[in-house]
């Protein structure tokens, strides 16, 4: 295939083993619904493999959750103004040393709070707070988002400065 940088039919199925959670756990976060992160991480990768040509050497992962990142607008898009729920659903996993219910109640309620600031932060800001959580550099979160460096450090800086602020005035 012209232009795939060494990712072949082998190669697809190694990516897609070593990416599919991670392109899962992000588009869950976006969608907070399992059937819909499920939907979108096919659609990801069907769409990978179908644009397999505008592929060009450059590194897979930051590529992928661009792809996803795709997926996900197109998908919000069409949902016609009907409102994304971010919280609606807790995480996938709870801190797995959290044994008892009491430990794992703050831990939820935590995490509904943060999901909950997140919410109300500007679409750019949230997605650059949720690719950092993922360890996404600068560079790699502005291919994805096809924003520029600058942009990208804007938006975190005032992403975290709003959800610091936001954190305050709920009393966490």
């Amino acid at each position: 295939m012209k232009g795939c940088g060494g990712i072949g039919k082998v190669g697809l199925e190694d990516v897609y083993q070593l990416h599919v959670n991670d392109i899962y756990r992000y588009l869950f976060r976006l969608t907070r619904d399992r059937r819909q992160a499920e939907d979108l991480t096919q659609e990801t990768f069907f769409r990978a493999y179908a644009s397999l040509d505008d592929y060009h050497g450059e590194k897979v992962r930051p590529w992928l959750f661009k792809v996803a990142y795709h997926a996900f607008v197109d998908w919000h898009r069409k949902q016609k103004r009907r409102p994304v729920d971010y919280v609606g659903s807790v995480p996938e996993r709870l801190d797995a040393s959290a044994v008892d219910p009491a430990d794992q109640l703050v831990n939820q309620e935590l995490w509904e709070a943060a999901s909950a600031c997140l919410e109300r932060l500007p679409e750019k800001q949230r997605q650059v707070i949720l690719l950092s959580a993922m360890q996404f550099s600068y560079a790699e979160m502005a291919e994805v988002l096809g924003i520029g460096l600058a942009d990208v450090k804007r938006s975190l800086f005032r992403g975290r400065q709003k959800m610091r602020q936001l954190w305050k005035e709920e009393g966490l």
